[in-house]
């Protein structure tokens, strides 16, 4: 059995024994006891609400409801998940909320430098990787006309910031290939597009990875 898990499940089986145990020494033993077995066994009653207390206590300090994280949170339990339990699928989730909260729609993504605004992007700018991450990912993953035309028709400037992005994600070798691709192969799409549909599964797991790496940076 996990430890972890099990946990609630052995605090709260101690706290009713010792409850249990308390009740049985006040009721049954303690009228019938003498003064010097009485002031034993109310030392001993007094030990298991002890324990008792604590056990309450610290089943609440485990079982509390933490500040939510933006990627953690389940809002169905009202607390975090385990990161070992975040997956792409939860992550994309929470990035396509994202993406409404800092444009209109994705084309404005690739149309204004939403990658170089400090404000929407959080503490150390630590969503900026991010939705470099995502722009692309939904490249592949729509795969729309409308998406692929805004990309190829960014502006310099969002697309070096896009690059300065997927770099302050830990990227190098791709960012290379991106620039690369994109400075001489805008004439012919198609080389663009198998580049990125053919890292889609890449992008996944980087995202996933940079978000553990800084889990502590989304609340």
């Amino acid at each position: 059995m996990n430890l972890k898990k099990s946990i609630p499940v052995i605090v709260s089986s101690v706290g009713v024994l010792s409850l249990i145990g308390a009740i049985l020494i006040f009721v049954l033993a303690v009228p019938n006891a003498n003064a010097a077995y009485k002031q034993v066994l109310e030392v001993i009653l007094a030990c298991l609400m002890l324990l008792l207390a604590a056990c309450a206590g610290y089943y609440m300090f485990i079982t509390r409801d933490v500040d939510p994280n933006f990627f953690l949170f389940d809002r169905a339990k009202k607390r975090n998940i385990p990161v070992e339990n975040l997956t792409f699928t939860i992550v994309n989730e929470r990035m396509t909320f994202f993406l409404t909260m800092v444009c209109e729609s994705v084309e404005q993504l690739w149309q204004e430098n939403v990658l170089e605004s400090d404000r929407k992007l959080g503490y150390r700018r630590v969503y900026r990787p991010l939705l470099a991450y995502k722009m692309i990912y939904d490249l592949a993953d729509k795969n729309l006309d409308s998406y692929w035309d805004a990309m190829l028709n960014a502006a310099p400037d969002v697309l070096n910031s896009l690059y300065s992005a997927l770099a302050q994600g830990g990227e190098q070798e791709m960012v290379k290939a991106f620039r690369y691709i994109m400075e001489n192969y805008r004439e012919n799409p198609s080389k663009i597009k198998d580049f990125i549909i053919g890292n889609q599964k890449y992008i996944r797991g980087r995202m996933l990875g940079y978000i553990k790496r800084n889990i502590e940076l989304f609340y």
